[in-house]
């Protein structure tokens, strides 16, 4: 049986409609602040603050658009699905970034390699960056992702059916335990951080599952309250990477993590009644995979070299995101027509079709 939202009553078909636009320009937002972070965003103070919650506002939209009721009793599915939409294209975008790179490193004569040649397909294949040798560096959040949303499935299977309080006990600790493994050692596909943003994933999931999302206010008391909590547990954490496994203060990550991400998710409901910036904002959210994979791989590595051995300038900021963001766009055009590009850069195996006003088929 089929099941459509036509059968839904007209008030609560734009409520879900909206609910899911604000998400995709939530993803909008957040590809956007990587981007800006890899193009040497100035000033440094507010880099770091973006730092503190951008990846886990990607960690708590993929626990939102999570479906329970699609994979919780079909974890081949969920590991099929995923392996397709996100493993095919990191190892494609991982070996085109190698494959640009060593054509960068042989055009520069005399120069010594910047890594041994064989590092960086070691990196690929661990699925994180060792010792910096990960070219294509946002690319390690593919194989992050496909392990969280495995953990995540099966976690929650069986951990649904007790009251929220005692399931967010269990995500703590599970979260938890993978910051006390980052300590020790880096986990091949990096397991360890998938643990770290079970919190995160959790959050998000919830909020889905009690429809909180709609009930929140931009302007009110409880924004004051996470402006400051955001603020302050920012200014005494330090340096946030989760790439690297640097957190800081384990629980001051946690709360800045969670407080910045629900501000901006308060902001981007704010920013709705914008239409012309919030579909562009929707576009750059639907469009978050091709400017993960490309706008570092492709276009930030090769601004780099000519910066440095053709121009021996340093662009702005903005001019570098600009490019890098307006290059993936149109490059992700041209691999959209060539079906095994698609496949491999896309992780769809389906010809282009018409885009419907919200997807979520992504992440």
């Amino acid at each position: 049986m089929q099941t459509s939202e036509v059968s839904l009553p007209a008030e609560a078909s734009n409520t879900k409609t909206k609910r899911l636009t604000v998400i995709d320009m939530v993803r909008g937002i957040t590809i956007l602040l990587v981007v800006i972070g890899h193009a040497d965003f100035t000033p440094i103070v507010l880099g770091d603050l973006f730092r503190d919650f951008r990846m886990p506002l990607f960690f708590m939209v993929s626990g939102y658009i999570f479906s329970a009721s699609k994979y919780f009793h079909n974890l081949k599915l969920l590991i099929r699905t995923r392996f397709f939409s996100l493993i095919v294209p990191y190892v494609s975008a991982g070996l085109l970034a190698y494959l640009i790179w060593v054509i960068l490193q042989m055009i520069v004569k005399g120069q010594s390699w910047d890594i041994v040649w064989y590092k960086p397909l070691l990196a690929i294949v661990y699925g994180t960056s060792l010792e910096g040798s990960l070219i294509n560096v946002p690319i390690w959040f593919l194989t992050c992702l496909f392990v969280t949303q495995i953990i995540f499935c099966i976690v929650m299977r069986y951990i649904d059916p007790y009251s929220w309080q005692i399931q967010l006990g269990i995500m703590l600790l599970l979260s938890l335990s993978g910051f006390l493994i980052s300590t020790v050692l880096f986990l091949p596909w990096n397991i360890d951080v998938a643990l770290v943003a079970q919190l995160f994933v959790f959050i998000g999931y919830k909020l889905k599952e009690y429809k909180l999302i709609e009930k929140l206010r931009t302007f009110d008391l409880s924004s004051i309250v996470l402006l400051l909590l955001f603020l302050l547990t920012a200014y005494f954490n330090s340096y946030v990477d989760m790439n690297n496994r640097i957190y800081g203060n384990v629980l001051l990550f946690y709360v800045a993590g969670i407080t910045g991400s629900i501000l901006v998710i308060k902001m981007t409901n704010a920013l709705t009644q914008f239409k012309w910036f919030a579909r562009l904002l929707t576009y750059l959210g639907q469009e978050s995979l091709p400017l993960l994979i490309f706008h570092y791989g492709i276009f930030i590595l090769v601004l780099n070299f000519l910066e440095q051995y053709l121009f021996h300038l340093h662009l702005n900021w903005l001019i570098t995101t600009v490019i890098a963001v307006s290059g993936s766009l149109l490059f992700n055009l041209l691999v959209q027509k060539i079906p095994i590009l698609h496949f491999l850069l896309n992780g769809k195996r389906t010809p282009v079709r018409p885009r419907p006003q919200a997807l979520w088929s992504r992440v």
